[in-house]
Formats: structure tokens, C-alpha cells, sequence
């Protein structure tokens, strides 16, 4: 039994934390999340989710008879990354992840690589940190990774969350943006963690060589060939490519280069009605770069999916909707 399933049903009063006002950087960036600003190709940073926070309120809250060392030894395969992934949802990625447990140490503390999960052009790794005594540490503080796949560097952008346990004890979360697919069954991945706070070079960073299989993602995985030319109310053309769902992400790509704007993004809309918003998005109408827009997981066997047309404030902007499947 999972310690963290059991966590996700435990009902706390909250009221007896302190509430701890933002700082006028942290309300900006979060708000620019909120506002869904577009990832620029640079490190991207995620801020702390509420899906998340509830873990380690709990984790904090509970008087548990678990040793630091038994939980920074144990492969978190019970959720914990579903969480970051996915905060609003119970999710369980098991099927598609693979547990590591393994462990490196340098002058600033331990590193164990718990997991990693592969999707479409997406990596997701999850990691616990003992930092060593002299080291000051907290959730504000990011370590981010370098990653080779198969020999090769396909990371376009890189994001990461800490969440602390316990005041010697961190969850290292990070997720890497790829430039393409990768597309073998078994997947080779060199992990090295040697930057500190997105700027500073880790001088012995922690490094991983792992093997890692997404068999069972590629099975699952479709392609949606879509290939249309839509016109927006304002006269501009956007060319959709194509739709490619996994069970972790439905991801739409479409290319912008005959629009003036960059601000056009699409929503999947069921054959009920009901719109579903956008997780992540990246827009450029340079000739050559493809703008996507990353939604959740969509199960497209149990109905109707088409895409409409919006700007980021919410305005459709064609009244063409484009069927998926």
C-alpha cells in the first residue's frame, strides 16, 4: 500500500498555518502563469501547485514512523509525480514510468533519482535531496538538470519545482521540453543535475545514466494528421498539422508563419460542448518553429473531439471548428 494514496484522503484544517505574504517577484511570476504567459526558449520555472502543497502539508502534518533514509531510498512510484504532473487530478502513471533508487553525493548533499517518466516531447523526473548541513536550502532554491537522450541534447526548455518534507529532506521535481519525439522503444538518458538555482554550475553535479522504456506509451500513443489551413475572423491563415494524444498529454501542433500574431492558441471542444483549456503552450510565427498548445490526457475513444480557435484572453477567433477524430 502507498503511503501517499493513503495521504490523498486525509482532511486537514489548514487554518492553523500561518499564511505568509508573497513577495512582489513571486505575485509576478505567478500571475504571468495564471495569465498563461508563453514559454519562451529559455529555463522555465513552475511554481508550487495546490495539489502539490496538500502532499507536503500532509508529509509535514503527520506524526509518521518512517526514517529519512527509508523514504529518500524509496522509488516514488505511489503518485507523487501524477501530482506534478497533474494537481487536480488522482492519477496513476505506473504503467509508463520507471523507478530508479539510485543515489549520488557531492559537498552539498545526496541526490536520489527516484523516477522518470517519458511522453511526447516530454521528460519528467522526480528526485529527493538531503542537502549536508552546512548547505541553505529551501523550496524557493531549484536544482536543474542537464539531459542527454540516446547520446543526443534535445532540450528546448526546463522547468522545475522543490517541495520540502521535512527540514532536511526536499522532493526535486523537473520537467524538459524536447525538441522531437523520441521515438525508440528503450531509451537511454544521462541525467546530470549541475545547476544551482537556474545560474549557478553545480562544480560535481549529481549525474544518472538510466534506462528507461516507453513501450507502453508508444503502443498507446495516436496521431491525429489533421493538415488544414483555417482562416481567422481577421483574414490570417493558421495550418493545424496535427494532434497527438498519449495517456499523459494531448498536444496540438500547428504552424503560425502566415499570421501577423502569435497570440492564437486552440481549445478541444466535445462533441457536448465543453471546452477543455490548454495546460502549456508555446507560439512563434517564425518560419520554421512550431507552436503548440499541451492539454492533459484525452481518452478520444469515448466521444467527439474538434478544435476551435482563441486568443489568450479567451476570444474565438474563427468560427471553424476543426473535428480530431
Amino acid at each position: 500500500m502507498s503511503i501517499f494514496k493513503d495521504l490523498n484522503d486525509v482532511k486537514l484544517d489548514l487554518s492553523e498555518f500561518e499564511e505568509v505574504p508573497l513577495s512582489k517577484h513571486e505575485q509576478k511570476r505567478i500571475l504571468k502563469k495564471v495569465k498563461k504567459e508563453i514559454y519562451s526558449r529559455k529555463p522555465k520555472k513552475k511554481w508550487l501547485g495546490v495539489g502539490i502543497a496538500s502532499v507536503a502539508v500532509c508529509i509535514l502534518s503527520l506524526s509518521l514512523t518512517i526514517d529519512k533514509g527509508t523514504i529518500a531510498s524509496m522509488p516514488f512510484v505511489g503518485g507523487v509525480i501524477e501530482k506534478y504532473i497533474n494537481s487536480n487530478e488522482n492519477l496513476d502513471y505506473s504503467t509508463y514510468k520507471t523507478a530508479i533508487g539510485e543515489t549520488a553525493e557531492n559537498e552539498l548533499g545526496k541526490l536520489t533519482l527516484n523516477e522518470v517518466v517519458m511522453d511526447d516531447r516530454q521528460l519528467f523526473l522526480s528526485a529527493t535531496f538531503e542537502p549536508a548541513e552546512h548547505v541553505d536550502f529551501d523550496y524557493q532554491t531549484y536544482i536543474t538538470p542537464k539531459v542527454k537522450i540516446n547520446g543526443k541534447v534535445y532540450t528546448v526548455t526546463t522547468g522545475g519545482q522543490s517541495v520540502e518534507l521535512n527540514n532536511k529532506m526536499f522532493m526535486i521535481y523537473n520537467d524538459i521540453d524536447l525538441e522531437h519525439p523520441i521515438k525508440t522503444e528503450n531509451v537511454q538518458i544521462e541525467i546530470s543535475y549541475d545547476t544551482w538555482n537556474f545560474d549557478t554550475k553545480i562544480e560535481q553535479p549529481w549525474t544518472f545514466n538510466v534506462k528507461v522504456s516507453q513501450a507502453k506509451l508508444l503502443e498507446e500513443k495516436k496521431v491525429f494528421e489533421i493538415n488544414k489551413t483555417i482562416t481567422l475572423n481577421n483574414g490570417e491563415n493558421v495550418t493545424i498539422k496535427k494532434v497527438v494524444t498519449t495517456p499523459i498529454s494531448t498536444t496540438v501542433y500547428y504552424d503560425l508563419s502566415q499570421s501577423k500574431s502569435e497570440n492564437v492558441y486552440f481549445k478541444i471542444q466535445s462533441k457536448d460542448g465543453i471546452l477543455k483549456p490548454y495546460s502549456s503552450a508555446f507560439t512563434s510565427n517564425n518560419l520554421g518553429d512550431v507552436s503548440f498548445v499541451r492539454f492533459y490526457g484525452l481518452k478520444f475513444e469515448q466521444t467527439k473531439y474538434f478544435l476551435v480557435a482563441y486568443d489568450s484572453k479567451g476570444h474565438q477567433l474563427s468560427k471553424v471548428s476543426i473535428p480530431i477524430n
